[in-house]
């Protein structure tokens, strides 16, 4: 549907005429041709034309996408589906339509795309086989993240599902780079959520594995530094899920530099909101990995 239909058909639904929806921003006939699909129109008068619908961009896109994300949230979706469901061959096939998108067009980010559903692949198929040639091409995609002079949505759901495989000072230096970055979107709800899942991505993988959480804890500057960016984005009180994660890891840290007891009431606690709040799922995983840290 072309994006006249689609506003002609809010329109019809909010029962506004095209005489009322036109007034003080185009004329009725303009207005008519966009509808149509026999004109195109600037995003000023777009924008115009959905504020006197009370709507923003966002709807607009979400209503024209037939109530559907759109093909960015769609494509991360399908590869994080597969990537958890352990899906090999819709792994390979996402990666494979990536790469035959970038040999048509040309455009990296297509490569990128690939990139990151063959290192989604090469974790979950121990016989991975890098048909594609993408899987180390690393280098490509920091070389990328560093020189985008913002940070959106692209950016962040990229670095987020590629940053395990990268060397610790690298994954420092990305997301410092991430957090400065998309400062200016932080007030964007969506954006918003892909940062705070890349600081604390970063968190986790500075963390470490549970075989290592025995040895000496060399990143407790850098962990504290990520802990107080989240902190400063403010995860508001309708987060729970977010503010338990942030406690239990909290109580992770203490127990890797030696505070134990403070650390397993931490997470004991965040065990228990989890309980009352019947997601046992939830708290028994969280029950897991305490036991597996001690």
């Amino acid at each position: 549907m072309e994006y006249g239909k689609t506003l002609r058909m809010i329109r019809h639904q909010k029962g506004i005429t095209l005489k009322q929806l036109a007034e003080g921003v185009c004329s009725v006939s303009f207005l008519s041709k966009f509808e149509r699909g026999d004109s195109d129109i600037t995003l000023g008068l777009m924008t115009k034309l959905l504020e006197k619908l009370m709507m923003n961009f966002d709807e607009f896109l979400f209503i024209h996408h037939d109530y559907q994300p759109d093909q960015l949230e769609q494509f991360f979706n399908a590869a994080r589906t597969a990537y958890f469901n352990r899906d090999v061959h819709q792994l390979k096939q996402l990666k494979n339509t990536a790469l035959n998108k970038w040999r048509q067009y040309g455009v990296e980010t297509y490569h990128f795309n690939a990139l990151l559903l063959a290192i989604y692949e090469s974790i979950v198929d121990s016989k991975y086989i890098d048909e594609g040639g993408v899987a180390y091409d690393i280098s490509l995609l920091s070389d990328y993240l560093f020189r985008v002079e913002v940070w959106g949505y692209y950016e962040l759901m990229l670095y987020s599902g590629t940053l395990l495989v990268l060397e610790a000072d690298m994954v420092i230096l990305l997301s410092r780079t991430a957090y400065e970055k998309s400062a200016r979107f932080q007030g964007y709800k969506k954006v918003n959520e892909a940062i705070t899942s890349v600081l604390f991505n970063t968190i986790i993988f500075l963390l470490g594995p549970v075989n290592r959480f025995q040895e000496e804890f060399t990143y407790q500057k850098e962990f504290l530094e990520f802990i107080s960016y989240l902190e400063k984005i403010a995860l508001p009180e309708s987060n729970l899920i977010e503010r338990k994660h942030l406690l239990e890891l909290k109580g992770a840290y203490d127990i890797r530099i030696g505070n134990k007891e403070q650390g397993i009431a931490k997470i004991k606690k965040a065990i228990q909101l989890l309980n009352d709040l019947d997601a046992t799922k939830l708290a028994n995983n969280i029950e897991h990995y305490l036991l597996q840290i001690i």
